[in-house]
């Protein structure tokens, strides 16, 4: 049996410009700090998309023709205007992998993995900690359209994930979590970057973890 080509992934991705990017990480690392970080995060997510050898373009929100953002040489369009849900639908319009730019230390054999899973399921997630996702892959594009799997979630919530597979289940879809996963949203996920960096390969991360040397006044785990 001759396999379908291997699905497109999606960045979503923000232009790191200081004040507009990772702003709930500002009381820790100042407006400039945290845009360096979306820049060294970002960075790190386009290196592991490469790595999978999957094809990949990213959507960007913000100022796409910014000279930091052309410069990755990596296949750009705009972003959709509108919550987290129509951006997703946009970006997976054609179906494919969305994956955000908060989890620069997801494993390689994550993203391969649920590009796998697409062959035998409608939609694929890699659920995170704080009850979002880290990753959401579709094979069908009407999944993505109007009444599909993106209607009715609550965004940037804890229940973001439970209520996406609740979708999922309401629409008969065939659905796969993969192993859950982790963001760099808030001051107290650095902590947790930190010490995970520590006992990874030096290559993992390696543009967040050279930022992460060079801002050391991230706060303490507690």
């Amino acid at each position: 049996m001759t396999l379908p080509p291997p699905p497109t992934v999606v960045v979503i991705a923000r232009v790191p410009a200081p004040g507009l990017a990772k702003t709930r990480l500002i009381p820790a690392l100042g407006a400039g700090g945290a845009a360096a970080l979306c820049r060294a995060m970002t960075a790190d997510v386009l290196a592991l998309v490469r790595a999978s050898a999957l094809p990949y373009r990213v959507a960007w929100g913000g100022d796409r023709d910014d000279a930091w953002a052309t410069g990755l040489g990596a296949p750009s369009e705009a972003q959709a205007e509108g919550d987290l849900g129509v951006r997703l639908a946009h970006a997976l319009r054609e179906g494919g992998i969305a994956i955000g730019t908060d989890a620069p230390t997801l494993p390689v054999a994550l993203l391969t993995a649920a590009a796998a899973a697409l062959h035998h399921h409608d939609v694929v997630f890699v659920p995170a900690f704080d009850g979002g996702y880290a990753l959401i892959g579709v094979r069908d594009p009407a999944v993505a359209g109007p009444g599909g799997i993106f209607d009715d979630i609550p965004w940037s919530s804890a229940d973001t994930y439970a209520a996406s597979i609740e979708r999922a289940r309401a629409l008969g879809l065939r659905h796969a979590s993969l192993g859950f996963w982790y963001d760099i949203d808030e001051p107290r996920d650095l902590a947790f970057l930190q010490a995970q960096l520590r006992v990874l390969p030096p290559h993992v991360a390696a543009h967040t973890r050279a930022f992460l040397q060079e801002h050391p006044h991230a706060p303490p785990h507690r």
